[in-house]
């Protein structure tokens, strides 16, 4: 595990598995870790826990480091981000490319960040496993606004292979789910539609959210945020499942809302997301910049440049590169409104 702090050197701006990503909204999202206690058969980002010991070969050749990011130097950068955002109704979503609850000081980076007046929404994805109803009054005090909870099957079966562990259990998940209805944070249920898979499974979690509203149970937001299914060349596939274009996906969807009576086509208006200025990288596609070399990234083509003190770089390289290499890199990606940067190998020096 590689630790990220104030030592590390590594910005939190430039990449996309740690630090504060911002795509030119109110909502910046926070990513402090990249273990995970699932091991999904879908996951986009490939996450798993330990050292991967117990991976088949294609993952261990994929997968090299995970990495934790310090709580006061998250704290720092978030509110330098804050200053550059220039806007006074920020949500903060902390979606690591992980599991949150397995970050050793968790309530005390919410509480850090409730800490700040431009903050309004605390939001956080997880998988769900770790809450208790202990947890779910901690994070109620901490002042979490919303859990965006992964449910992809109430069939025990389904649900089992999907995660890829054989002792996930459905009815302690929707245990937890009563818990928080009864609370002061909003439940969002966000489960992933794998076409001709899960099919039964998303009509009993649509239903289930019908439940919920019909019980007297409200919030701002949407009880259910249903996903299409996609594959990442960087993430895992699920071999049963082929994805569905996103035309066919709200299609289904447009039929189901008229079937139950209920929203399911969701937008980021539906959550209170605008528009503000950019976090913006200081190097455009095409460029050639020169860029140190600090370790590895998460996959054994990957390494963590920096560019400068307030920017890192992901850098892609088929060549082994080592710790304080000076190097150019041509950049590849990097988006108008999203403060990351990606670049290839182009020389050494």
């Amino acid at each position: 595990m590689i630790k990220v702090d104030e030592k590390s050197g590594i910005p939190l701006f430039g990449l996309d598995f740690i630090g504060i990503l911002d795509r030119g909204t109110n909502l910046l999202e926070i990513k402090p870790i990249t273990i995970c206690n699932l091991r999904c058969k879908y996951c986009f980002v490939n996450a798993h826990f330990g050292d991967y010991k117990d991976l088949p070969s294609k993952e261990k050749q994929s997968k090299v480091n995970n990495f934790i990011v310090d709580v006061d130097y998250i704290l720092k950068w978030l509110k330098y981000a804050l200053d550059n955002k220039k806007c006074d109704d920020i949500e903060v979503h902390i979606a690591p490319y992980g599991e949150f609850f397995l970050y050793p000081r968790y309530l005390e980076l919410i509480k850090g960040i409730r800490k700040f007046s431009q903050v309004k929404i605390i939001s956080i994805q997880t998988n769900g496993t770790l809450l208790t109803e202990t947890v779910v009054k901690d994070l109620e005090r901490a002042g979490v606004s919303r859990l965006n909870i992964s449910l992809n099957a109430l069939n025990e079966d389904r649900a089992q292979k999907l995660s890829g562990i054989p002792n996930y259990n459905v009815k302690k998940l929707l245990a937890i789910f009563d818990t928080i209805l009864k609370s002061q944070i909003d439940l969002l249920i966000a489960p992933i539609w794998f076409f001709k898979y899960n099919d039964e499974d998303i009509i009993e979690i649509i239903k289930l959210a019908k439940k919920y509203e019909e019980k007297g149970f409200t919030s701002p937001y949407p009880f259910l945020g249903i996903q299409n299914y996609l594959v990442y060349k960087s993430g895992r596939k699920f071999w049963k499942v082929e994805p569905r274009q996103f035309i066919h996906f709200y299609q289904k969807l447009s039929e189901m809302e008229k079937t139950y009576n209920t929203k399911l086509k969701l937008g980021p208006h539906d959550f209170g997301i605008h528009t503000t200025v950019p976090i913006t990288p200081p190097v455009e596609v095409g460029a050639k910049i020169s860029v140190t070399i600090i370790c590895k990234g998460r996959s054994n083509v990957e390494y963590i440049g920096v560019l400068d003190e307030k920017w890192a770089v992901k850098v892609l390289s088929k060549v082994s590169l080592v710790p304080q290499q000076r190097v150019t890199v041509l950049v590849i990606k990097q988006k108008l409104k999203e403060n990351l940067i990606t670049a290839n190998i182009s020389s050494s020096f």
